[in-house]
């Protein structure tokens, strides 16, 4: 009896917010190792899958994720982030952290009475967090961005990431980030088999974070293409009208 095999390929965002540049670097890098770390034939001993799964990783600001790629969820991504000043976002992060606030107060705000929304419910993440636990506001950023995607309904896989950059030892900011990411690509492998979600569940993902993105953001741009429809059918009534007023030309000329 022979096991049907599937082949399909995966797209993993690898979002990063850095002050320094550090949280960029590991996304980088962890995006470098992918080849190896997450190849068909390592996903499937890791797993027992028989199926060949091509992972693709992505890398980018959280913030232009939401604002170039327009909040275009997949089912698994990766957060790599640093705090800046008072427990605030660092640099592409700023507009992806007021998301998460704005998250977070729906959840902690019940005069409403009503549920909040399962936003990212079916999603999978995984993050590491950076920064210097000599200032009292301390991993706040990353704190706040795990708490409110847990409240959304997505699930974090594998161990939350906490590098110090006044750790000492094995504790060295640059070791953690080493020891997370050799950790990380197993509960990555375990997502990436498992059933794909609907393009349904994930344009509904998408359309439930724009319209937060929109509320608290109003300069955010998002063409749904009914835009580009009303476009084209202005386009047309323009060309009508152009073609109207040549055809009355000719015939006032032709009458004098």
């Amino acid at each position: 009896m022979t096991t049907e095999s599937n082949s399909r390929t995966e797209k993993i965002y690898v979002l990063y917010a850095s002050q320094t540049g550090n949280s960029e670097q590991a996304a980088i890098e962890l995006c470098s190792q992918v080849p190896t770390k997450l190849s068909p034939s390592v996903i499937q001993k890791l797993t027992g899958t028989k199926d060949e799964i091509i992972v693709e990783p992505v890398h980018m600001q959280l913030d232009d994720f939401l604002e170039l790629d327009k909040c275009t969820w997949t089912r698994l991504m990766v957060i790599i982030t640093s705090s800046y000043g008072v427990g605030q976002a660092p640099l592409g992060g700023y507009r992806y952290r007021d998301l998460c606030d704005a998250w977070y107060k729906q959840f902690q705000d019940k005069s409403g009475g009503e549920t909040p929304k399962k936003v990212l419910e079916g999603l999978s993440f995984a993050m590491c967090g950076l920064g210097d636990s000599k200032y009292t506001t301390y991993f706040q950023n990353p704190t706040r961005i795990n708490e409110a995607m847990h409240l959304v309904g997505a699930k974090r896989v594998g161990p939350l990431g906490k590098a110090d950059a006044s750790g000492t030892g094995n504790e060295l900011q640059g070791k953690v980030v080493e020891a997370w990411m050799k950790e990380i690509w197993s509960h990555l492998a375990k997502v990436v088999v498992e059933p794909p979600l609907s393009d349904e569940r994930l344009k509904e993902m998408q359309m439930d974070t724009v319209q937060v993105c929109r509320k608290i953001n109003p300069d955010f741009e998002y063409d749904d293409g009914s835009s580009s429809g009303s476009g084209n059918t202005m386009m047309i009534a323009l060309a009508i009208l152009v073609a109207l007023v040549a055809v009355l030309y000719y015939l006032y000329m032709n009458q004098n």
